[in-house]
C-alpha cells in the first residue's frame, strides 16, 4: 500500500472537446468562412474549431487563434476557453500564461465548465501570476463539477481526499471519483479502484477495485496496468497469476511509470533469461512457472498519478493539452 501523494491537477484538454466533436459531421467550411467574414460569432467559433482540430480543413493553430480571438472579443465563452488553451500551450500564438488566465477567467465567469476547471488548476498551481490558492481552486472546481465536468469532479475529489482548500472528506472524494469514473475519466477510475482496495471512503471491495482497474487498463492507462498487475501478483480479488502480473508491469513500465519500472526491474533482477517483450515474457513465465522470491517488494501506484495527455506540470486534472 502506498500513501496518497501530492494531487495531480487535470486540465480539461482539447482532447475532451475533440471527443465531443468526433461524432458530428464535418462542417461546411466555405459556409463558415462566409458567415465568419460577415461577423457571425458562432461561425467564427466553429471555424476556429475546424482549424484547431482539422475538421474539413488542414489543422492550422494560427488560423484557429485568429478566429477564436474574433469570437472571444464578442463574448463567446467557448472561443474564450479555446483561445486560453492555445495561449497556455503556445499553439499558433506565443505561450503566455497571463493571456491564458485572462481568457479562462472571462469564459469561467460566463459559466464555461472547461474554463472553470482550468482556472481552478491555475489557482491550484499558482500560474499566470496568480498566488497558489487551494480555496479558490476548490471554488472553481465546485462550479464546474456542478455541471458534471469529469475533470472538475476528479480535481474536487482530490482536494477532498487531500484536505486542500476543503475539509478532508474521503466519502465525498469517492463519490466524486465515481461520478467522473462513470463518465470514462481514467484518472478517477484508478483512484476509485485504490479507494475500494484499501477501504478509504468506501467499504473495502476487491471486486470493485478489480473492475475499475481493469476498465482503465483496457485503455492502456499506466497506473491501472501497474495496479492490476499488483492485484494479479498478490491474488487480491482473484486467483494469483504471476505471468499476467509481469506482462502488465512490463506494459506500464514502457510508459515510464516509476512504480511499474520498479516492479518490472524487480522481476528481471530475480529471473534470468526473461524476454524484453511483454507478451513473450508472460508466455515464458507461464511455461517456467517462476516467481520472484520476495513478492512483497512490489508496489502500487498510489494516488500521485500521471494523467496522460490531461496532465500539467504541477499537480491536478485540466482541459488544456
Amino acid at each position: 500500500m502506498r500513501k496518497w501523494g501530492v494531487p495531480l491537477c487535470l486540465f480539461v484538454t482539447t482532447l475532451f472537446t475533440f471527443c465531443r466533436l468526433s461524432a458530428e459531421p464535418f462542417p461546411d467550411v466555405v459556409l463558415l468562412l462566409k458567415g465568419a467574414s460577415k461577423g457571425d460569432v458562432s461561425s467564427q467559433f466553429m471555424l476556429g474549431l475546424a482549424y484547431e482540430f482539422g475538421r474539413g480543413v488542414a489543422p492550422d493553430f494560427a488560423k484557429a487563434a485568429h478566429w477564436y480571438r474574433k469570437a472571444a472579443a464578442s463574448g463567446n465563452p467557448g472561443a474564450q476557453m479555446h483561445l486560453g488553451n492555445l495561449y497556455a500551450q503556445g499553439r499558433g500564438v506565443a505561450r503566455d500564461q497571463t493571456a491564458a488566465l485572462k481568457w479562462y477567467l472571462r469564459a469561467a465567469v460566463e459559466g464555461d465548465s472547461a474554463a472553470q476547471t482550468n482556472l481552478g488548476c491555475m489557482y491550484f498551481n499558482g500560474e499566470g501570476g496568480l498566488p497558489q490558492d487551494y480555496v479558490e481552486a476548490a471554488r472553481w472546481f465546485t462550479r464546474a463539477a456542478a455541471q458534471h465536468n469529469p475533470f472538475a469532479q476528479a480535481n474536487l475529489a482530490t482536494l477532498y481526499a487531500e484536505g486542500r482548500g476543503l475539509p478532508r472528506d474521503p466519502d465525498k472524494a469517492a463519490s466524486l471519483y465515481l461520478e467522473a469514473a462513470n463518465q470514462g475519466n481514467l484518472y478517477s477510475q484508478v483512484r476509485l479502484a485504490w479507494m475500494y482496495e484499501h477501504g478509504v471512503g468506501r467499504p473495502q471491495d476487491l471486486d470493485q477495485a478489480l473492475k475499475w482497474d481493469r476498465n482503465a487498463a483496457q485503455h492502456g492507462y499506466p497506473a491501472a496496468l501497474n495496479n492490476l498487475g499488483y492485484l494479479y501478483q498478490h491474488g487480491l480479488g482473484m486467483q494469483r497469476d504471476f505471468p499476467q502480473a509481469a506482462r502488465l508491469y512490463c506494459e506500464a513500465a514502457g510508459s515510464r511509470l516509476p512504480e511499474a519500472q520498479h516492479n518490472w526491474s524487480l522481476i528481471r533482477s530475480k529471473i534470468s533469461g526473461l524476454p524484453e517483450d511483454c507478451g513473450e515474457a508472460a508466455r515464458w513465465l507461464a511455461k517456467a512457472a517462476q516467481e520472484p522470491g520476495n513478492a512483497g517488494e512490489s508496489i502500487e501506484a498510489g494516488p500521485q498519478l500521471p494523467a496522460g495527455s490531461s496532465v500539467t506540470s504541477g499537480a491536478l486534472v485540466s482541459e488544456k493539452n
